[in-house]
């Protein structure tokens, strides 16, 4: 055995990988609806004779868990194609544990001082993904507040993401201050660069020892934003 090879046994005893992203299924939960059915439409068929399956899916690109890019609001706005692979990978992801009630907006005195220097991932469990199914979950959520996106861009500039285990940014019951915060963090115009935005993610886990994340978006061309396969890697 080599030295490298010893080295990448020992590596995988250390670290772990998780998904911190719900797999897209036929039922899930959006903004506003508790549960919206995927269209899955059959193309060729094992069961009917054919040499393969192949599935047609018609789906939003605002479904499960996804990335919002500055596009989705912004005319000039990067999309998500438009970002190179570094993008995506985020060496010092930070997770706020914050208890949140429904409705409830979040404002920069709640993450004041409990932020460290230098993180380039935020991440809120709020522990909102107890209700991921319900009504109270895609028309009660909790959301953020206009100006806690532009105290985050001009505190944190080394921020470029934002995750957490709700539906949306933006609070369904305030939805007027939730477009507004999607501007405070997406707006390309402003100081320091766009903060992505993560929602509907699956924080459900114990994310003690997160390390790194990788979050992987489909990459259509054209599109503003987009579903998001995100995976954690943890020490052991």
């Amino acid at each position: 055995m080599t030295i490298t090879q010893k080295f990448q046994d020992l590596l995988a005893l250390i670290m772990v990988m998780r998904f911190l992203s719900y797999p897209i299924k036929k039922r899930m939960p959006v903004y506003g609806k508790a549960n919206v059915d995927m269209e899955i439409i059959p193309v060729k068929s094992l069961d009917k004779g054919d040499s393969c399956n192949v599935f047609k899916v018609n789906i939003e690109n605002h479904f499960g868990t996804h990335v919002d890019c500055p596009a989705h609001f912004f005319k000039k706005g990067l999309r998500v194609s438009d970002y190179p692979a570094e993008t995506w990978f985020f060496q010092s992801p930070f997770v706020l544990h914050l208890e949140l009630r429904e409705n409830q907006l979040v404002m920069p005195e709640d993450l004041s001082n409990n932020i460290p220097v230098g993180i380039d991932l935020l991440l809120i469990k709020s522990g909102f993904y107890r209700f991921r199914g319900s009504k109270k979950y895609s028309n009660y959520n909790p959301g953020f507040a206009e100006e806690t996106g532009k105290w985050l861009r001009a505190t944190y500039p080394s921020v470029r993401a934002i995750g957490f285990d709700f539906i949306s940014l933006s609070s369904y019951q305030n939805r007027e201050e939730g477009r507004k915060a999607h501007y405070a963090f997406l707006d390309p115009n402003v100081v320091n660069t766009p903060i992505l935005i993560i929602e509907d993610m699956d924080l459900s886990g114990d994310l003690s020892g997160l390390s790194s994340v990788w979050i992987l978006p489909l990459r259509i061309d054209r599109l503003d934003s987009s579903p998001c396969t995100v995976v954690g890697e943890f020490e052991q």
